[in-house]
């Protein structure tokens, strides 16, 4: 019986008929340059994203894209992977403006260059961020000197001169003007120009429940203004000696729902972050790392190109016969490729 059971297995195993697999179709990248309008829309929504989720310092402005790949997404949609090139503006997080309306630094002002690498989805047109990376990182001292031998020195944040420069020049403010008082935010950059010691500095302040006037006699007791109506403002001054300052304040009106709580609730005072103790200038690296959480979108959702499939690898004798089934490999100047860097749209760093 065990004989006529093999038999009958063998019959049938010798009866099938192979069922030939259809085509291979590996999904492959889509090309596009660095200036399509698409780039363009893509980065601007990264840039967007960038300066919303940045916690301290200063906006960015796109200086250029310099790559760009998009890749389809299984089962459907793109994956768009941009390199960016930002400037730091001169607008402040606090700043309202729209940072198209922000100036960016000028090459003498120790200029602040951006580099983002940002993942975004395009999805039934619409893109949303998946992921951003960022460091920034200012102009160097020897190149400044090249460009503006004069100019001040870009100085810690955290350097005795700047911090009491930062109280001398808040306290003169407030001691100015009959509005609220302010305590201090964030302190945003210094320099120290020589010959005589100038201290320049710019930070951020925040209102107070009190007025300057009342805040003479119980400065401790001020508490910052509720979430429904906080309000943020930004000096530049310049402090010579102590009798010796000139500083002017943009007090920005209240803007609903913006709080910056991680602001006030820990920095307020111009205690320095540890990511920023004895830096330059807030790095970009300590806002924007890694994969973005309020997505729904994980990196195990994307299809890695021309991978999904394995392709058979079948070795030839040198002189087999070709299977005219098998179409030949095109003949031409081969795939596109995206023209980039894209275009400059301030200066080359």
């Amino acid at each position: 019986m065990k004989g006529l059971g093999a038999l009958l297995l063998l019959v049938q195993l010798l009866s099938c008929k192979a069922v030939p697999l259809g085509p291979f179709h590996p999904l492959h990248p889509r090309v596009i340059d660095c200036d399509d309008p698409e780039s363009e829309e893509a980065a601007a929504i990264a840039l967007d994203y960038i300066n919303t989720h940045n916690l301290h310092g200063y906006k960015y402005a796109l200086n250029s894209i310099e790559k760009i790949k998009v890749l389809p997404r299984r089962p459907n949609g793109e994956i768009f992977v941009l390199e960016l090139d930002l400037l730091e503006t001169v607008c402040h997080i606090v700043n309202p403006l729209p940072v198209e309306n922000c100036t960016v630094r000028p090459l003498t002002d120790y200029v602040v260059e951006g580099d983002c690498d940002v993942k975004l989805l395009k999805l039934e047109g619409s893109f949303s961020v998946l992921s951003t990376k960022c460091h920034s990182a200012p102009d160097s001292a020897e190149d400044i000197a090249q460009k503006c031998p004069d100019c001040p020195i870009f100085t810690p944040l955290n350097d005795t001169r700047v911090i009491t420069a930062v109280d001398l020049a808040l306290a003169q403010y407030n001691g100015g003007q009959d509005g609220a008082y302010f305590k201090l935010l964030e302190i945003g950059r210094a320099q120290i120009q020589h010959f005589p010691d100038i201290v320049i500095v710019e930070f951020a302040v925040v209102a107070t429940n009190c007025s300057a006037k009342d805040a003479q006699d119980h400065v401790d007791d001020c508490q910052l203004l509720a979430k429904d109506l906080a309000q943020f403002g930004f000096c530049n001054a310049e402090v010579l000696t102590k009798n010796n300052i000139t500083v002017s304040c943009t007090i920005y009106e209240h803007q609903p729902g913006v709080t910056h709580h991680h602001l006030t609730q820990d920095h307020l005072g111009g205690q320095l972050p540890t990511v920023v103790q004895g830096f330059k200038h807030h790095d970009l690296r300590h806002s924007h790392h890694g994969s973005v959480h309020v997505t729904s979108e994980s990196s195990s959702a994307e299809a890695p190109v021309g991978l999904t499939q394995a392709i058979p690898v079948v070795k030839r004798d040198v002189g087999a016969v070709v299977d005219p089934a098998i179409p030949a490999p095109p003949v031409g100047p081969g795939p596109k490729l995206p023209v980039c860097p894209g275009r400059i749209r301030h200066f080359q760093v």
